[in-house]
Parts: C-alpha cells; structure tokens; sequence
C-alpha cells in the first residue's frame, strides 16, 4: 500500500479508538455479547457460551472469544469489549483498497474507495456497536480479497486456501447467513463474465478445509447435546428468516428506506451516476456491473428475510464503496464540484443540527466543541500532506471528513448521554456507591445483560411477560437457574419476589414500563425512587 493509503489507516485508528471507553455498555445486543464474552473469561470455558449463568446458543463463540482477547488486554471494560471492532474496520480499509486495485488496477480509485468506506454512518455504527456484523464484514472481504487474487492474479494456491478458511470464519461468525455474500459475488461474477467453472484438486482440498473450519464447533457441541441440531436449524436459521422471531421483522421496503440514512451521501451519487451511465457498464460487462448485481441480489435476499436490522447488510457496503469509487473516477469535474458541495453541506447541516441540541440543553456542548476540533486538525493534517489532489480525491478525502465529523461527534454524544441511550452504567454506578449496603439487586420484567458487567451483587428477574426474560432453558442441566428467575404469574413466584425484595434489596425497573398498580406490593417495602435515563431505582 503507498503511504498516503497506511497513512489514512493510522488517522482512522486514533479517530476509532478516541474515547473508545466512554460510555456505558448499551442494553441491546452489545450488553449481551459484552456479558457472555465476560462469563466465558471468568469460567475459562471458551466453548459454551452462557448469559447470566444460562446457556445461550444464538450464535456460534467466536465473537465472545475474540471479545475475551480484549478482556485479557484492557481489562474488563468498555474499551476492551469495543477495541477489536476498531482493528475489524481498518482490516476493512486495507481490504477495501486492495480489492478495489485487483479490479480497477488504480491507486486513485483504491484510495478514494477506502475513504468512502470509512465514510459510510452504517460503518461508523459497526465500530460503535459490539455485535457479530464487524467481524463478519472483515470475513467476508477477506474472502473475496483471497478469490480474487488467486483468479487475477494466477497466484499460488495458498491463496484459494486462505479463501476458504475465511469462508469457514465467516461461517463460525453467523452460520450459513455468513456466505450469502461471497457466494452472492461469485456468482454474479460468472454470470456476466461467463466464465466455465474449472474445479482443481486445491478446491477440493480447501473445501475439506472449509467444512473443518466450519464445523469444528457446532461439531463438539452436537456431539454433546444432539438437540442443539434441530434447535440451530429450525429456530436459529429458518425461523430467523421466515417468522417474526425476537421482534425483528420488518416490512420488505425496510432496508430500501433505511439505505439513503445508512449511505449518504454516497447512496445519491452513487445512484446518479448508475443512472446516467448504466448502458455503457451493461456494455462492457464491467466489474462495475458485477458490483451493482451483487448489491442488488443482496438487498433483495435480505429483504425477503423476515427478520431484519440494518447491520445485517453491512458486508454490501465495501462492493458500494467500490462500485462509487470507480463511478465517480469517470465524473466530470463539473458534477464533482456540485458533489463536493453536497458534503459540505452534510456537514453543515450536522454541525448546525448540534447547535441546536446544545442551545436546547441536550448535554451537547462539549461534544460539539471536541468534535469540530478534530475534525479541524484532522482536515489541516490531511490537505498538508494531500494538498495537491484534485477531482476524485478531493470528493473522497470531503466524505472521509464527513465521516470524521460523524464519529466524533457521535462518540462524544453516546459518552454524554448514554443513559438516555440504554446504558446502566450510572445506574449500577449509583447502586454500587450510594448503596453498597444493598446485597441483592432485582430486575422486574426485563433482562439486563450487562447486570453483572456492572456489579458482583446477586440479580434477581421478575418474570411478568416481557420477551426478554423468556429464558431458553432445554439445555440446562440443573435447576440452579430457578433461583434467581421469578415468574410473576405464579403464586408461588410472588411469593419469592416478596421474600427476596423484603432482604436488603433495590429494585430496577425500566420508566418505559414502570411497576403497575397491580404490581405496587413490588415496591411496598422501597420508599425511595431515583430515575437515571431510561431507568427507575426503588430501594
């Protein structure tokens, strides 16, 4: 890579690590992963993934023990939950930039699809957010990168090897889901080139390989448990995709109205351009065209999919960074220009936007400030080194600004407000300082996750219906789960909430859903209430 490419890379990593630790875990899918990551640590057990002392079988562990890699580093922390989605996203950069000269065999347009990657808020989003996307996105990437140097390069089969190990990666990630976009890519590929498929002893052998990989882990835990089978199977796989399974379903027009948020400002360009000059791709057969297949197939795939989020689509976005790049490489300077100014704008339009929510005391002042300081030296930094670059690089290097803008900001606006964001860090901060007296802590009707991220006293749930508490428990071997899990429609669950909250208890509830008149016994013996964001403290 030439250095202004490594250079870019090195900016991306202080912008991604800046303030890393900040705020509090989210209770959504971070809280989870960050909980089980951190009960397979303290159990040394880096093959059954548990949540709160209950098996949880959702996804296959590597994510949980890359996780655990940054507990043994940083400690046990938001900083070492979220550090190796940053590495994730500059393994991304790099393999943005290098696929992108495998097809356009440019530095130009491999540079500026790499500052346009960066630039995506759905990417930004991934680096902020501790899920399984990241990695997969790095797999996926990794794999193409792999494929296509072997092919385009009539490299050794070491390379077609690699390919197929990732293909297991992206497999041991997220199941099959996983290789939807390489398969998805590859296809495309043959279709348009019409190329004949010509199978080699090296396939065969990093087929095996790929099966290896794969299924190593679902291969020990069926062993041990056969029912995990059907359960991976029907619940894991079909139901996601065809039922309305752990609230995600979504209309089919879902992803087609969240692209333009999830892409700007590329999504326009980007659709501008595929307008004014897809009779010329449909005729050269272009990679150009594999691109837009590829994207298309993809967003179609998903959206037949019942069960949606917005990440789930994430792996699409370095074919679209490409695929703008190389489109905007063949821009009059004239449309630049008036592009240029549309990112200009977006950034206007976010600073403006931030000064507002400081005027109305939304606890923004100092991110703006922070944020507008870094973006500031990161610009100068960047138009010193890079002064000279004009047309293309110059759009880019505004988005990567943008994109600057966006993560900064956004990370200081997570680190003042993310107890109205779903985190109970404060929460548990307040318990842990201003009740350290307190032995147990009870939870009515909902999970919290990070419960015991945050604190080392006993958590107690109160089971009134909500989904969340609606534990899997068929692979529990022993009942120890019933005594910290209450079912409030039970008499004898009440009974267990009364003796338990009647001990030296606080009780936590979310001010969303607040005890009901029907449930006031819950808060009988707590006179006290305190509210920290979206949460309610009884004691």
């Amino acid at each position: 890579m030439k250095f202004r490419a490594l250079l870019i890379v090195a900016i991306s990593f202080l912008l991604l690590t800046f303030n890393l630790g900040s705020w509090g875990i989210t209770e959504t899918s971070e809280s989870r992963y960050a909980e089980i990551s951190r009960e397979m640590l303290v159990n040394n057990d880096y093959v059954h993934p548990k949540l709160l002392g209950i098996h949880h079988y959702h996804k296959p562990p590597i994510t949980y023990q890359i996780t655990t890699l940054g507990y043994k580093i940083f400690g046990v922390n938001e900083f070492g939950a979220r550090f190796f989605l940053q590495i994730a996203i500059l393994i991304q950069l790099i393999l943005v930039y290098n696929i992108t000269l495998l097809f356009y065999k440019k530095k130009k347009i491999a540079f500026s699809a790499m500052l346009i990657y960066f630039s995506f808020p759905i990417v930004i989003i991934s680096s902020r957010n501790l899920t399984t996307d990241a990695y997969l996105t790095t797999t996926v990437l990794a794999s193409i990168f792999f494929w296509l140097y072997y092919k385009l390069r009539a490299s050794k089969p070491i390379f077609i090897y690699l390919f197929f190990i990732s293909l297991g990666l992206s497999f041991e990630i997220k199941g099959p889901v996983g290789l939807i976009f390489p398969f998805v890519f590859i296809i495309s590929h043959r279709l348009i080139t019409k190329e004949k498929l010509k199978i080699t002893t090296h396939h065969i052998l990093g087929f095996i390989l790929f099966l290896a990989v794969s299924l190593a882990w679902y291969f020990v835990v069926f062993i041990e448990n056969p029912m995990l089978y059907n359960y991976f199977f029907k619940e894991q796989i079909v139901n996601r995709i065809s039922s309305k399974s752990y609230n995600r379903s979504k209309p089919f027009w879902f992803y087609l109205l969240t692209l333009p948020a999830i892409g700007l400002p590329w999504i326009f360009f980007l659709c501008h351009q595929t307008y004014k000059g897809f009779k010329n791709i449909k005729n050269q057969k272009s990679y150009s065209l594999i691109l837009i297949w590829t994207i298309s197939t993809i967003i179609i795939l998903f959206s037949a999919f019942k069960t949606k989020l917005i990440l789930y689509i994430l792996p699409s976005f370095g074919f679209l960074a490409i695929l703008t790049a190389k489109l905007l490489s063949q821009t009059s300077p004239k449309t630049l220009k008036k592009y240029n100014l549309i990112i200009i704008s977006f950034i206007g339009l976010i600073a403006s936007s931030l000064i507002v929510l400081s005027i109305i005391d939304f606890k923004f002042n100092y991110s703006l400030i922070t944020a507008i300081i870094i973006s500031l030296l990161v610009s100068i930094f960047i138009v010193l080194v890079l002064k000279n670059n004009k047309g293309l690089l110059r759009t880019s290097i505004l988005g990567y600004l943008l994109g600057a803008f966006l993560l900064t900001s956004g990370t200081q606006f997570l680190k003042l407000n993310d107890s109205e964001l779903n985190s109970t860090r404060e929460v548990f901060k307040f318990i842990n300082t201003k009740l350290p007296q307190k032995e147990n802590i009870v939870v009515y009707n909902y999970l919290i996750a990070s419960s015991q991220f945050y604190s080392d006293k006993k958590v107690y749930i109160l089971n009134d219906g909500h989904n969340t508490v609606q534990r899997e428990t068929q692979f529990e071997t022993s009942t120890n789960w019933k005594d910290y899990n209450f079912n409030l429609h039970t008499e004898n669950g009440i009974n267990k909430a009364k003796n338990i909250l009647n001990k030296n208890a606080v009780l936590i509830t979310r001010k969303k859903h607040d005890i009901q008149e029907h449930n006031k016994y819950l808060k009988r013996n707590l006179p006290n209430r305190k509210e920290i964001g979206t949460w309610v403290i009884y004691y």
